[in-house]
């Protein structure tokens, strides 16, 4: 698995950039992208930015997504790049939901 996860880091990483993309601590702007990184049959509807205007309304799509890339969510049938993919998605959104809590006084 250790030669997989190493033969796919360069993928993985490239995705996950492409994602980012100066953004890494925009909750809005991630969660709103979240389809162009997640694979096809994560079950995840493209989000619009209307849908993400009240930070309550942030934090419902947020959890959504949190759900959907948890470690323990993850279907076990996923591939070590979904795996790979989800763990970074998983602790990036954390990130940019600290940072979202603080700046909407949550």
């Amino acid at each position: 698995a250790d030669d997989e996860r190493f033969a796919l880091t360069d993928q993985v990483d490239a995705k996950l950039v492409a994602w980012k993309g100066g953004k890494a601590d925009n909750l809005r702007a991630l969660l709103g992208s979240l389809d162009s990184v997640l694979w096809a049959d994560a079950g995840w509807k493209k989000v619009g930015m209307s849908d993400l205007v009240m930070p309550n309304k942030v934090k419902i799509i947020y959890m959504k997504a949190i759900a959907k890339v948890h470690p323990d969510k993850i279907s076990q049938d996923a591939t070590t790049e979904q795996r790979m993919i989800s763990g970074s998605v998983f602790s990036t959104l954390n990130e940019a939901w600290d940072k979202f809590k603080k700046d909407n006084g949550l």
